[in-house]
């Protein structure tokens, strides 16, 4: 049981606040590197449940805008909606290790000179969001010298599941195993992993979920977000869903099930959000969700009625190194 005042799970969010004094805010970024599933490379299409902005932030304005445009309008939304202090730039849409090195570097560079410029002493750190096949010896050094320079440095890998059948019915064009090359190309980088997983995937039910989060507990990484699956207007499985071929999980067994997925992650895993983050206009189903505020209250009433807390039945194991 969580001690009075404190959560039962450990908030990225107050995890910040504890590192850095304040909460930091992300700077949700386009910056315009594409990702092999929509050039065709390893799949073709996108993946199944991707919207066709592929997340880019909701308040960016429409057409190309310079990182240093983005960076700006990024942060007077967040000083004006949450009167935002700190700052990550965050690569946000689609795969944003998906470029040469050098190029790389040079919108990196590009936003986090921007951040200085635009907000002196805010930036605490940089994120970028990307796919596990995406990841190499060059790209994994080029994250390191940003860790290096004293910048908190998160990579986030969108995984989704740790199912094989899952993954190709996502048109994912990786496995499991893309993961857990890109983890150890990580490990000694000094960059902060993150990884993403859905819940409510077809073919999965609860046994399924829970095994995901039980293999990428045995990981370790140091932050988890978790996406109930919702279906983009556009997307291919918002397309079976309209022609009656997927049914999806409803939205009243997320927060039990949210409780059983973090009783099973380590209790220093930071929780980096529980549920998908898009707007009402751009989803087709479901039609109902609960806010994230009230997710975030009936997760931690379901684990008050239990008597338990993140990591409660965390087995405590590591995974071993691939050979």
């Amino acid at each position: 049981m969580a001690e009075p005042g404190r959560s039962a799970f450990n908030r990225h969010a107050d995890a910040l606040r504890v590192r850095h004094g304040k909460r930091v805010w992300r700077i949700g970024l386009d910056g315009g590197f594409s990702c092999p599933n929509r050039r065709g490379e390893r799949g073709g299409g996108g993946c199944a449940y991707c919207a066709p902005s592929a997340s880019r932030a909701p308040y960016l304005p429409p057409g190309d805008l310079t990182i240093r445009d983005q960076v700006e309008a990024g942060i007077a939304f967040l000083r004006r909606r949450y009167g935002a202090e700190l700052f990550f730039p965050y690569f946000q849409a689609y795969s944003s290790t998906f470029a040469s090195a050098k190029l790389l570097r040079e919108r990196y560079d590009e936003a986090l000179e921007a951040v200085r410029e635009l907000a002196p002493g805010a930036l605490r750190g940089l994120v970028v969001s990307t796919r596990p096949d995406c990841l190499d010896e060059e790209r994994a050094g080029l994250l390191a010298s940003y860790a290096r320079s004293g910048l908190e440095v998160w990579v986030e890998l969108g995984l989704q599941s740790a199912h094989d059948r899952s993954l190709e019915r996502l048109r994912r064009g990786h496995g499991w195993a893309a993961y857990e090359t890109a983890r150890f190309l990580l490990a000694d980088t000094g960059a902060r992993m993150g990884v993403h997983l859905i819940l409510g995937l077809p073919g999965e039910g609860r046994d399924e979920m829970l095994e995901t989060v039980s293999r990428v507990a045995a990981t370790r990484p140091e932050g988890v977000k978790f996406h109930d699956l919702v279906l983009p207007r556009g997307s291919a499985l918002a397309a079976e869903y309209l022609l009656g071929e997927l049914g999806l999980m409803h939205p009243s067994r997320l927060p039990a099930l949210l409780a059983d997925c973090l009783e099973r992650l380590s209790p220093d895993c930071e929780v980096i959000r529980l549920a998908a983050d898009a707007g009402a206009a751009e989803i087709l189903a479901p039609s109902r969700r609960l806010s994230k505020e009230g997710l975030y209250r009936s997760v931690e009433a379901e684990l008050e009625s239990r008597g338990s807390t993140q990591g409660s039945l965390w087995s405590g194991r590591s995974a071993p190194r691939a050979s």
